[in-house]
């Protein structure tokens, strides 16, 4: 596979976590919220493992049953985006989560849990429309490029 082919897939992998990134990068409302570190470290996560994975995984997708540049683009995001809320998880295990005063008293162990939860269940279906999206327009480019690719 040429490294335009896995330039391509790291693209179309990258791209719905970055819409994400930019999104909650324009969103004011986090400004001063010690929930913004959190969320950065965790969006950062996402779009450094997609583009890891976009640009080193095909080869192996490729020669596995996976020989369809959707089902890279599909399974590298996910496992990015796996990867991300365990992150997310383990970051809300600590002291930026865990005693911070958010109002209406501390957070506990069970709050902070709760909000991992939480935000995997509220933004994976969003997360998992960007990327089936992109891999369709993904599998569409890398289709143009090389159709060899695709078969």
């Amino acid at each position: 596979m040429s490294t335009a082919n896995r330039l391509v897939s790291a693209f179309f992998t990258v791209m719905p976590g970055m819409f994400l990134f930019i999104v909650f990068l324009s969103s004011g409302w986090l400004d001063r919220d010690y929930w913004r570190a959190t969320y950065t470290a965790v969006l950062l996560v996402l779009s450094m493992t997609s583009l890891v994975f976009g640009f080193a995984l095909p080869v192996v997708f490729q020669r596995s049953r996976m020989s369809r540049p959707w089902q890279w683009i599909l399974l590298q995001g996910f496992l990015a985006w796996i990867l991300s809320l365990a992150v997310l998880w383990l970051l809300n295990l600590t002291p930026w989560c865990i005693g911070q005063n958010n109002g209406d008293g501390n957070n506990d162990l069970g709050m902070c849990t709760f909000m991992t939860v939480m935000s995997g269940v509220v933004y994976t279906p969003i997360y998992l429309g960007l990327l089936a999206t992109s891999a369709a327009v993904g599998h569409g480019v890398l289709s143009l490029m090389s159709p060899e690719a695709t078969t």
